[in-house]
């Protein structure tokens, strides 16, 4: 089922002061997409997910699930599940087991008892957590009840899934599983998901399109790879041995043959003349900045210990982008040039 949102604005009133967490934000989702929703806290991505839920109402403009309206709120939670990131499993009835806040939202999904059993007991197996089925709920462990949380907006196969933090709390493994099983629903029954979450990992796997929201604005909308080549910087890091070496005369090298510029900098070993760059392409291809780099590097007589190119994660994309975004809006920060020649902290 396919998402329109149109002209979407919502505006708080905190003790008479008004606080816009959306503003003006259209977006369309088609039928079977994996989208992410990526922007710092505060954005407005919970504001919206909530709004796509019928939880709270927009000041103006309209959101649209299959052609049926927001509010139509009984029509719109019967095709939607959602999660929203609570680890304390505050939306699951506490002295109730497991199973039975299961069974309790299924019926309430409309489905028939027995095929709610058979859903739950499978999905129960697939999170592991079939010897908790009976345990109420207060007795469960933080990432158990994101588990259960996960699992009730899924036993009703529901056409469209609004996710925010579904994993938070998840271990590893069962971050892994969920990932994996998120995916089924997408490709097998065609689910349209909206995806919510600071875990950059999950969104990378997952999602086939990005969209970042920043202060209540859509600011950018593609797929994730175009998101990283166009947000943060690729470079080349080199280690390399060169007895003869002024950096001068080597930075005018990379410069004018090699048609990249230094952004780093470090002698590895002085005694034994090693040397470390990293080298940020402005006028060819990353392969063709590679090349340049290895034969001047081996005509000037040097020796080269590893080559190899950076392609950013989506972590640093996001980061780069907050930046760039925020250096428009205030022109006196630092220049984008600035922010770039910082090299960028490596992931473990």
């Amino acid at each position: 089922m396919s998402i329109e949102i149109s002209s979407l604005s919502k505006i708080f009133n905190k003790r008479g002061k008004e606080i816009t967490a959306l503003d003006n934000v259209s977006l369309n989702i088609k039928e079977g997409e994996f989208v992410g929703l990526l922007g710092p806290n505060g954005a407005g991505k919970t504001t919206l997910t909530k709004i796509l839920t019928t939880l709270i109402l927009p000041t103006s403009g309209d959101v649209y699930v299959d052609g049926i309206s927001i509010h139509d709120d009984k029509q719109i939670r019967s095709i939607i599940g959602s999660v929203f990131g609570e680890t304390g499993g505050r939306s699951l009835y506490y002295r109730l087991s497991v199973f039975d806040n299961l069974l309790f939202y299924s019926t309430l999904s409309g489905i028939r008892k027995t095929e709610a059993k058979k859903r739950i007991n499978s999905l129960l197996h697939f999170f592991d957590l079939e010897d908790k089925k009976n345990a109420l709920i207060m007795k469960l462990s933080t990432g158990m009840k994101a588990k259960v949380l996960l699992i009730r907006s899924l036993v009703p196969f529901p056409k469209v899934l609004l996710l925010d933090e579904p994993t938070l709390g998840f271990d590893a493994e069962s971050s892994e599983k969920a990932k994996e099983l998120l995916l089924e629903f997408n490709r097998e029954f065609g689910t349209t998901v909206l995806l919510t979450s600071h875990n950059f990992s999950e969104m990378d796997d997952l999602t086939s399109r990005l969209v970042l929201i920043d202060k209540g604005q859509i600011i950018q909308d593609c797929p994730p790879s175009i998101f990283k080549e166009s947000a943060a910087q690729h470079y080349v890091r080199v280690i390399f041995n060169l007895a003869d070496f002024h950096y001068k005369s080597f930075e005018d090298l990379i410069r004018y043959s090699a048609g990249a510029e230094i952004s780093f900098f470090r002698e590895e070993d002085r005694e034994n003349f090693v040397y470390e760059a990293k080298i940020k392409p402005s006028k060819f291809s990353l392969n063709e900045t590679i090349s340049r780099i290895t034969i001047l590097i081996l005509r000037t007589g040097g020796e080269i210990y590893q080559i190899a190119p950076h392609i950013p994660s989506l972590k640093e994309s996001f980061l780069a982008f907050l930046a760039i975004n925020n250096q428009k809006e205030d022109p006196k920060e630092r220049t984008v040039e600035e922010i770039f020649n910082l090299p960028f902290q490596e992931e473990e």
